[in-house]
Parts: structure tokens; C-alpha cells; sequence
């Protein structure tokens, strides 16, 4: 059965995550003056996610380097990417256009050294984070993804 999550931009320092079946966990989205800030969406790098379904698919990890940085990556500040979700707008994919800026790359993951999140869902504690990945893993991915045939989601997060 796909997970269904709510996430809600309210203009704090944290929000929740509240998955179906699992329970809430502590995350932001958007770092300095756009954390959480629903009034920030169109600020490119430091702006939280912007409001609407996305769908919950197993990151891919891209180009001919992608694989090597994803291994580096727990090494420079980040955590082990090969864990995290990729978080699908079913309209546009893995970009969108929000009052003529692009913003994209929107992932579920957890917070790593240096605290950052440029528009992902991000999980304040990595253990918390662990425990929702295998949840949401406990399933092979089954929801159908809009406009695709090949790939298939956990469920989605509605962004508030």
C-alpha cells in the first residue's frame, strides 16, 4: 500500500512530516530566511519546496561521476545519497518554474554536517531518518508515476 505524507511550510525553524502508517518526524525545507517560509518558494537556493503533490521514487544517481560522488559524499558533509527519495512533481518531473525561476532536485533525506536544504525535505535526525527509509522501503515501489511507464513511486507528499 503506497505511504501517503503531509508536509506543511509554516514559517518556523521546523515543521513535521507525517507519514501514514508511521507517525511525524521533526524536518525543514529551505535554509536562512526561506526555511520553512511558504513565502520563499521562488528563492533558488535557500527557498523551501514549493506546495503541491510530489511523488516518492528511489533517487537515481546521475552522470558519468554520479556514483563516485554519491560514495564521497557522507565524506564531504552530505550523507549516504544512495538512501535518499527523490520527490516528483508529477507535471514537470524533477524541475519546475516558480515566477520565472527554475527549482529542482527536490529530495527526502536527512540533515547531514552542514545543515542545508535547498528546497528538499529534510529529516532534523539521521536515525529518524533510517527507520522512515525502511519503512518506506518495506514495499517495492507500486504507485504508478503520471506520464511514465517505467517508473514507480513509495506514495507521495503533499506539501502544504
Amino acid at each position: 500500500m503506497p505511504i501517503r505524507c503531509e508536509f506543511t511550510l509554516n514559517g518556523r525553524e521546523t515543521s513535521t512530516l507525517v507519514c501514514s502508517g508511521y507517525g511525524t518526524v521533526e524536518a525543514f525545507s529551505g535554509h536562512m530566511r526561506g526555511r520553512d517560509n511558504p513565502d520563499a518558494v521562488a528563492s533558488k537556493g535557500i527557498g523551501p519546496i514549493p506546495k503541491g503533490t510530489y511523488y516518492i521514487v528511489d533517487r537515481q544517481s546521475g552522470g558519468m561521476l554520479g556514483a563516485v560522488y554519491d560514495a564521497l559524499a557522507p565524506h564531504l558533509g552530505s550523507t549516504d545519497m544512495t538512501k535518499w527519495f527523490t520527490l516528483w512533481n508529477p507535471n514537470t518531473g524533477d524541475v519546475t518554474n516558480i515566477q520565472g525561476v527554475t527549482r529542482g532536485n527536490f529530495r527526502l533525506h536527512p540533515v547531514g554536517d552542514r545543515e542545508r536544504s535547498e528546497g528538499c525535505i529534510t529529516l532534523v535526525n539521521p536515525a529518524e531518518f533510517e527507520f522512515l527509509q525502511r519503512f518506506i522501503r518495506r514495499s517495492p515501489p507500486a504507485l504508478p508515476l503520471p506520464g511514465t511507464t517505467l517508473l514507480r513511486a513509495y506514495g507521495t507528499v503533499i506539501v502544504k
